[in-house]
C-alpha cells in the first residue's frame, strides 16, 4: 500500500497547508515539493497520531475501522457514499473559506488530516479509483483504534449456504446448449424458425444463444452464418466446443447482458466494457467453494457490500437512463441498486451461467424464482483455464422411413443433424427426437443454398440405419431429373373448338396463357378470368365462369 509521502507528493500547496493547519502543525515550506517532505516528516514524528482516539469524532473513527476491515482500501465512490462527500474546491477558495475547519462529513474530516488518500490501483479489471489508508499511517493508528485487531487484508468473498427449503426443486446444469445450436444455425441458414426444435427454450434464452453464436464467430451482426467457422466448430469435441463458447462469451466486448435483463432496459449508448463486467462477476464466484449450495440473495448482498460499483459508479447512478420496460419510471440513483445491479446479478446466475452448463439452480418450487445455486465441475475447469474432458454419448444412427420421414435423437452427432436439417422440412419434436421430412420443396430450397442431393445421399448412406429403396430411388432420380410429378391447383379454361383457342392466342390476352393442355384446353394465370372473358367477348365469343361451388356467371 502507498505510504504518506507518496500519497501527498502530487498535492497542491494549498492542500498541504490545510492538512498542517488541521493538525495544528507548523508549516513554513516555500513550495509544494518541500512542503510534502516537511509535512510527512513532522506528522509521523509527532505524538499526535498516538492520541488519535481523542482527536477524531466517533463517526470518523468508524470510517477508519471500516476502511481497515476492507483491507485498507475501498472503491472511492463506495467510501464517499457510506461516509459522506468531500467538497471539491480550488486553491483560492480553500485558502479563503477553510472548509477543513468545519468538515461536512467524516470522509471530509479524514481527508483534510491526510488520514485517507485517493488514488488509482491496478485490479483484475483494470485501474480503479480507491480511498485508502496510507500504509505507515495505518500501521500506527489502527492498533490504537482497535487493540484486538488482527492485521490482515480483506477477507475472502463469501455468502450464506442455501437452506434446504430454498433448493427443494433443482434444475441441474447440462450441455443442452450444444444440442440447441444445430437447430439455431440451420434455421438461420435456411430462413426457418428454429423454435420448432427448441421446446421449452424461452425467448430470453434464445436471444442469449444468438448472442453466443455471434460472439463465437458462427454468425455475424446481421445474422448471416459463417459456413467455415461452423464447420470448424462442429469438428470440436464437447469439452472443446463448450470451452470455445465460454471463452468467446467471457472475452466479448459486444453489448450483451445489459440489453437482455427482462426487468429493466437502458436507453442510449454507454460505451461500457462488458468483458470486464463478466470478469468481475466470475471473480466473485471463484471465491466460493465447489459442491456447496449458496444463497443467491446472500451472494447479491455480499456484492453490494463489498463491490457495489461493479456496474456503475459516481455520477453514473444518475446519468444512466435505466427504466422499467413497461413504464417511464426511471431507476436513477443508488437507492435503485437492488433493482438494477441486483437484477443483473440474478440474470447472470439463472441465465447465461446456467445455460452454459456452469451452474445448478435451486428453487422452493418448480415454477418459482431460483433462490440457490451450485457451481458445476465445468465452472472449476474453465476458471482454471482447463478444457474439460467430457465423455461423449454413443452416436445414434438416423432413422429414415419410406414416407421420407427422418427421426434423429440428440445422440446423432451435431454436425450430421445440422447438415441433414438443411435438406428437410421441420416438424415438432416427438419422443425426445427431432422430426424431419424430405420433400420436393425442401430439396429445392436446399439446392438454392448450393446443396446437392448427392451430399444428402452420402450422409444417409454413412449415418442412417437403412435407406428405404423407394427413397433411394426417388433421391437418385431427383439428382438426375428433378421432380418426377407434381400435384397442385391450376386454373383450366376449356373452349368449344380449336378455332376459339387459336383466336385467343392471337389476341392481347395471350399473355395470360401459361400452358396448353390440348387443342381446346389451356391453363391461365390465376386472377385473369375477367380479362380473358373480356378478350373473348371482343372476339365474338361468350364465356361462362364456374367457381368451386359450381355456380356460374
Amino acid at each position: 500500500m502507498t505510504d504518506l509521502w507518496h500519497s501527498l507528493h502530487r498535492s497542491e500547496f494549498s492542500y498541504l497547508k490545510a492538512v498542517a493547519e488541521s493538525w495544528g502543525l507548523p508549516f513554513n515550506a516555500p513550495d509544494a515539493r518541500q512542503g510534502v517532505d516537511q509535512l510527512a516528516e513532522v506528522l509521523l514524528a509527532s505524538d499526535l497520531l498516538l492520541g488519535i482516539k481523542e482527536i477524531l469524532s466517533k463517526e470518523e473513527l468508524q470510517a477508519l475501522l471500516w476502511l481497515d476491515q476492507q483491507g485498507g482500501r475501498a472503491p472511492w465512490d463506495q467510501f464517499t457514499r457510506q461516509f459522506g462527500e468531500i467538497r471539491q474546491v480550488g486553491a483560492g477558495r480553500l485558502d479563503r473559506e477553510k472548509p477543513y475547519l468545519d468538515p461536512i462529513s467524516p470522509a471530509e474530516g479524514l481527508w483534510y488530516r491526510a488520514l485517507v488518500a485517493r488514488g488509482f490501483f491496478d485490479t483484475e479489471t483494470g485501474f480503479q479509483e480507491f480511498a485508502y489508508l496510507p500504509q505507515d499511517i495505518r500501521e500506527i493508528i489502527m492498533p490504537l483504534i482497535d487493540p484486538e485487531r488482527i492485521f490482515q487484508d480483506q477477507p475472502p468473498f463469501s455468502c450464506r449456504v442455501a437452506a434446504q427449503r430454498e433448493r427443494e426443486f433443482q434444475e441441474l446444469a447440462s450441455t443442452a446448449l450444444l444440442d440447441h445450436l444445430p437447430a439455431l444455425l440451420a434455421g438461420l441458414r435456411m430462413g426457418l424458425d428454429p423454435r420448432i426444435h427448441l421446446p421449452g427454450v424461452s425467448d430470453l434464452e434464445l436471444a442469449f444463444y444468438s448472442y453466443l453464436a455471434q460472439s463465437a464467430g458462427l454468425v455475424d451482426e446481421r445474422g448471416k452464418v459463417s459456413p467455415e467457422n461452423i464447420r470448424q466448430f462442429f469438428e470440436l469435441d464437447e469439452g472443446q466446443a463448450l470451452g470455445k463458447l465460454w471463452a468467446s462469451w467471457r472475452e466479448s466486448a459486444a453489448p450483451g447482458e445489459l440489453g437482455m435483463v427482462p426487468d429493466f432496459q437502458i436507453d442510449g449508448e454507454l460505451g461500457f466494457d462488458h468483458h470486464q463486467l463478466r470478469v468481475r462477476v466470475n471473480g466473485y464466484l471463484k471465491a466460493l467453494g465447489p459442491g456447496e449450495w449458496w444463497s443467491i440473495e446472500s451472494f447479491i448482498a455480499q456484492v453490494k457490500e463489498r463491490d457495489p460499483d461493479f456496474l456503475r459508479s459516481g455520477g453514473e447512478y444518475d446519468s444512466w437512463f435505466v427504466r422499467r420496460p413497461e413504464s417511464d419510471e426511471f431507476l436513477a440513483g443508488f437507492q435503485h441498486w437492488d433493482e438494477v445491479e441486483g437484477d443483473l446479478l440474478r440474470y447472470f446466475l439463472s441465465g447465461p451461467l446456467h445455460w452454459l452448463g456452469l451452474m445448478d439452480l435451486g428453487a422452493p418450487e418448480e415454477d418459482s424464482r431460483p433462490l440457490a445455486f451450485r457451481l458445476s465441475a465445468l465452472f472449476e475447469d474453465f476458471s482454471a483455464g482447463k478444457i474439460p474432458s467430457l465423455q461423449p454419448a454413443k452416436p445414434d444412427r438416423i432413422q429414415l422411413r419410406s414416407q421420407g420421414e427422418i427421426r434423429m435423437t440428440p445422440a446423432v452427432p451435431r454436425k450430421i443433424r445440422y447438415q441433414i436439417a438443411r435438406f428437410c422440412d421441420w416438424y415438432p419434436l416427438k419422443a425426445e427426437a427431432y422430426q424431419f421430412r424430405i420433400s420436393p420443396a425442401s430439396l429445392a430450397r436446399a439446392e438454392k443454398q448450393g446443396l446437392r442431393v448427392a451430399h444428402l445421399l452420402s450422409l444417409l448412406e454413412n449415418h442412417a440405419e437403412a435407406i428405404p429403396p423407394n427413397i433411394l430411388a426417388a433421391l437418385q432420380r431427383w439428382e438426375k431429373q428433378g421432380t418426377q410429378a407434381s400435384i397442385g391447383s391450376r386454373l383450366v379454361m376449356r373452349v368449344g373448338s380449336p378455332a376459339v383457342l387459336k383466336a385467343l392466342k392471337r389476341s392481347k390476352a395471350s399473355r395470360y396463357i401459361l400452358e396448353q393442355l390440348g387443342p381446346t384446353a389451356v391453363i391461365i394465370r390465376p386472377g385473369s378470368q375477367d380479362k380473358v372473358a373480356q378478350a373473348l367477348i371482343e372476339l365474338g365469343f361468350f364465356i361462362m365462369i364456374e367457381d368451386q361451388s359450381g355456380s356460374q356467371t
